[in-house]
């Protein structure tokens, strides 16, 4: 009996394939696996071999709202290189019965261990004299796996580490304790985002409770506040805030200017690990969905 494939399989942007994700993909696609290097036009020759396209790779950039989704009709698996779905239409899948897979965990180590370079570096190399992390107190904005290893780091390296969450939780390991939002924001000497997906979370009226020299990173996708709020708030403070370029992806030019903020130039959780461990986990859900 044949090993079965999908007829079409096809990669968006956002997945930035490697050559070894490519060779890995033609085994499980009837034709060669068609890499775009955007959306294609419906009446173009590359438009209408996509149209055929019955399984699709796409990455957390990548938009699919109904309209898209509408013109491949033989759409059967939507395989994400992220976590996130909030990109993909999930109430048209469900309606046309079309699988969304996501990926788990695959950047989580990267994003901790830039996370504390960041506090690492700000505390030796900051305006005061080179200092120790013990008994620097870290706010969480979030506590999921991420939020979770940062915090157990932290507090390793002698930190105090509070967190919140909209709904109270207990930290069974003691590494660290919930509180609510303006405790953390107001008392925290360092401050880490890891709030939902292109979700606002904060106001200005809540980042004006962060004392002024606290230092801040960001690694959300999406900034987790109004671009203007954060605009607002940074104009009238001294200390610094960190945005990778998950965060940093869409925020305009007079922010990425604003004094103290610093874009790094690179995606927290893409490491040449991480990006081995979501190509796999890609291939193993795509394998997952031919054999259901």
């Amino acid at each position: 009996m044949p090993t079965p494939v999908f007829r079409q399989v096809s990669l968006l942007p956002g997945v930035w394939p490697s050559p070894g994700l490519l060779d890995a993909l033609r085994p499980l696609s009837e034709r060669p696996p068609l890499h775009l290097t955007q959306w294609p036009s419906p009446d173009s020759e590359t438009g209408e071999r996509f149209a055929r396209t019955d399984a699709l790779l796409a990455g957390w950039k990548d938009q699919l709202d109904s309209g898209r989704l509408s013109q491949l009709p033989a759409l059967r698996y939507v395989g994400l290189r992220a976590t996130s779905t909030d990109r993909v239409d999930l109430d048209h899948t469900r309606r046309e019965g079309i699988t969304v897979s996501p990926i788990y965990g695959y950047g989580d180590i990267g994003t901790v261990e830039f996370v504390i370079e960041q506090f690492l570096d700000h505390a030796r190399h900051g305006e005061d004299a080179p200092g120790e992390l013990a008994g620097r107190r870290l706010g969480l904005i979030g506590y999921g796996p991420v939020a979770r290893r940062v915090g157990t780091v932290a507090a390793a390296l002698g930190m105090e580490v509070i967190f919140h969450t909209p709904t109270p939780r207990s930290e069974p390991e003691g590494v660290a304790r919930w509180a609510p939002l303006a405790e953390v924001l107001g008392s925290a000497d360092c401050l880490s985002f890891h709030s939902p997906a292109y979700r606002h979370v904060v106001t200005l009226q809540d980042l004006c409770l962060v004392p002024g020299d606290a230092f801040v990173v960001v690694t959300t996708l999406g900034l987790p506040m109004a671009e203007s709020d954060l605009h607002s708030w940074q104009s009238g403070r001294t200390g610094r805030v960190v945005l990778d370029l998950c965060a940093a992806h869409a925020a305009g030019d007079a922010v990425r200017r604003l004094p103290g903020i610093d874009v790094h130039d690179l995606y927290a959780a893409r490491t040449t690990e991480s990006v081995t461990r979501a190509e796999t986990r890609l291939v193993e859900n795509l394998t997952a969905a031919l054999r259901s």
